[in-house]
């Protein structure tokens, strides 16, 4: 659970506290009187912050978002089981997200539509259920966990079509592999590089962008955002990747940047964590 699965949790659980502030000015000036990481939700930070969005008021210090608990349940369930099917995952999911369901927290859209269709089907009700086409960073959870335990990356899309049938996420665990393999003998500027022509078409331009901006707010501003969607997301961890020099800074610019902040963390963590430390006192906040 070290080298994958541990790292994207770590990083997940440090930006919990800030997770969904999307004011990058106020978060600025919290950062001086205070750090960013492992916080506690505060509701008055997200009263004065603008945009906010206040779900996770239970969440204690070390806890994850609700992409970190879906990266835990995947890896346990995968790890006992190696022959575990993405319909026993789906079915998993729904049994965790449903009205009175073993989960206890905030539940994202996809997980909504996981349900209605469920609801749909047991009621019987003659109306249109929801393709799975979502595009939020959840569908990298399989990815993350396939590579913790050797897994394809088909098996791994298998499990994400759970929440998504677009390919573009199997382009980009492919596209992933390419940098982790370059990461192997190169420093993460220099890997980055080496593989920027290999990005999917619809983001290649963006992620050229997300290398030659330096200043991150423009970027950010200009060419990327704030929240989840993959069209968002992306850009900023390449960005991130670039341009940082650590694990630990590049979490940092992260809280900074505000927005979707432990579930960007997940995967811009495991990245930097294959050739930087992750903080062992980090690793000791975390509930696991």
């Amino acid at each position: 659970m070290k080298k994958y699965v541990l790292p994207a949790l770590t990083a997940n659980a440090a930006g919990l506290g800030i997770h969904w502030i999307y004011d990058h000015d106020y978060l600025k000036e919290l950062s001086k009187k205070q750090s960013l990481l492992f916080m506690k939700q505060e509701k008055e930070h997200f009263d004065k912050a603008r945009p906010s969005f206040y779900v996770y008021p239970d969440a204690e210090v070390g806890d994850v978002s609700v992409q970190g608990e879906i990266l835990k349940w995947l890896f346990k369930a995968l790890k006992e089981n190696p022959e575990f099917t993405s319909k026993e995952y789906e079915k998993m999911l729904y049994n965790k997200f449903k009205p009175g369901g073993d989960y206890t927290g905030y539940v994202e859209s996809y997980g909504k539509e996981q349900v209605f269709n469920h609801l749909l089907k047991e009621l019987r009700q003659d109306a249109d259920s929801i393709k799975p086409m979502d595009h939020q960073l959840v569908g990298f959870v399989p990815y993350l966990v396939a590579k913790e335990l050797d897994l394809s990356n088909e098996l791994a899309f298998e499990f994400t079509k759970v929440y998504s049938e677009d390919p573009i996420f199997l382009e980009f665990f492919k596209f992933f592999d390419k940098l982790l393999a370059k990461l192997a003998d190169n420093k993460m500027k220099e890997a980055i590089s080496l593989v920027i022509e290999e990005t999917p078409n619809a983001f290649k331009e963006v992620f050229k962008k997300a290398i030659d901006i330096k200043d991150t707010n423009k970027f950010v501003e200009k060419y990327a955002g704030r929240a989840c969607p993959i069209k968002h997301a992306l850009p900023v961890i390449i960005h991130l990747l670039y341009h940082t020099n650590s694990y630990e800074e590049a979490i940092y610019e992260s809280a900074l940047i505000g927005g979707a902040v432990s579930d960007r963390n997940m995967l811009l963590g495991v990245m930097w964590a294959q050739v930087s430390e992750v903080p062992k006192e980090w690793i000791e906040k975390v509930n696991i």
